[in-house]
């Protein structure tokens, strides 16, 4: 036992040196040697979370500018009767315009449900889509969206307007993993 307590207290005694010199470097570290104020932590994560912000409204905007525009010229192949040319053109499609901006399992999930195309699959060819706006309200990363879509009929250039409604959840690094619409079918058999 004696052997025990001759070694456990200068380890002790180190041990508790090291915690000391360690909390006091952590207090010292706000402000430089010159007087000017270092940037803390929470200040970068601050600045940080406001870019992530940005990025994630953006890839939002993004997907659905994307789904509700078109069909036009550039997508012309995406309907071939060709399925070998088809099938390339839609994967082409959907890895240049909706892979950046999701998730791994979402784009999986995206594709596989036809959810780039649904839109499109509707409109062609009798109609093209185009966003006039996109409203979207932000709650921890998860975003309601109303977007108004203006469909104009190829054969009489009539223009009508509809809001198609959702929600989109987002993960932190700004990707989406989900798109839920409440009002899609409205859209679809307007144009069907």
């Amino acid at each position: 036992m004696e052997k025990l307590t001759k070694y456990l207290k200068p380890l002790m005694l180190v041990g508790f040196l090291l915690i000391a010199a360690g909390c006091s470097d952590s207090e010292e570290t706000g402000n430089s040697s010159d007087g000017e104020e270092n940037t803390t932590e929470q200040e970068n994560e601050g600045e940080n979370g406001t870019e992530a912000e940005g990025k994630t409204e953006e890839n939002v905007r993004t997907v659905l500018e994307h789904v509700f525009t078109g069909p036009n010229e550039s997508h012309e192949e995406l309907f071939s009767d060709d399925f070998e040319t088809k099938a390339e053109k839609i994967t082409e499609y959907n890895k240049e315009n909706f892979e950046p901006y999701m998730s791994e399992n979402f784009f999986d999930s995206f594709i596989n449900t036809n959810g780039a195309l649904i839109f499109l699959q509707s409109a062609h060819p009798d109609y093209i889509m185009e966003v006039d706006e996109i409203n979207l309200g932000e709650d921890e990363g998860d975003y309601s969206f109303i977007v108004t879509v203006a469909y104009t009929n190829t054969e009489s250039d009539e223009t009508e307007t509809m809001d198609v409604e959702g929600h989109i959840q987002t993960n932190e690094d700004g990707m989406l993993t989900s798109i839920n619409y409440k009002n899609a079918e409205d859209l679809r058999s307007a144009m069907g």
